[in-house]
């Protein structure tokens, strides 16, 4: 994934409002205070404040990183290359089949 230079600012940006979130919670502020910290600090390149309460109680709850959380891909297994092929056999051997018939003959194979 490539990131032009102004995506790469706001992700850094957000990743050291999450660092400074973390800092805040470890000196005892509470989200309020962290919020108005944040406030007096970034302005209007603040994070939400949703956002910014929604970070602080997943640190209060022992998360340990800073950086965004993966988000779901597509399964693994749709790109591996044995079910491709398999999938190209059952296809070939008969081209009239319809999607249902082809995921249960790929599930009875299994």
């Amino acid at each position: 994934m490539r990131l032009c230079h102004s995506e790469f600012y706001d992700m850094c940006e957000r990743t050291e409002q999450r660092i400074c979130i973390k800092f805040c919670i470890k000196i005892g502020k509470t989200a309020t205070e962290t919020y108005q910290l944040l406030q007096q600090a970034y302005g209007e390149n603040l994070m939400g404040r949703t956002q910014v309460f929604d970070r602080f109680r997943r640190f209060k709850e022992r998360r340990t990183s800073v950086e965004s959380l993966l988000r779901p891909r597509r399964p693994s297994t749709s790109r591996k290359e044995l079910m491709i092929a398999k999938f190209r056999t059952i296809v070939h051997n008969n081209k009239r089949l319809t999607l249902g018939e082809i995921a249960d003959d790929s599930a009875s194979s299994e």
